[in-house]
């Protein structure tokens, strides 16, 4: 390949490869802290902490802006847990 033919290649890769990343990275950044929750919930139980006092953490460590996670989308409106604040 001469110089000329991997400017393009090059231009392309960046052209789709950086906003591929920012993609991944941002989303793996919120699994990643979803995941973190997850154990520390795990943990409290574990502990022998009570939901009042889980919620009460948890509260606290997001600025007080803290909700149950919502059920997934394919799940049908039957099957979805009722939360306490709906």
């Amino acid at each position: 390949m001469s110089e000329g033919e991997i400017v393009p290649i090059v231009i392309c890769s960046l052209l789709f490869g950086i906003p591929i990343v920012a993609v991944v990275g941002h989303y793996s950044y919120h699994a990643w802290k979803a995941w973190l929750e997850l154990n520390l919930k795990r943990e409290m139980v574990a502990r022998g902490y009570t939901a009042d006092e889980i919620v009460h953490v948890l509260q606290a460590k997001s600025g007080g802006n803290w909700h149950a996670e919502a059920p997934p989308p394919w799940l049908p409106p039957t099957e979805r847990p009722r939360s306490a604040n709906c």
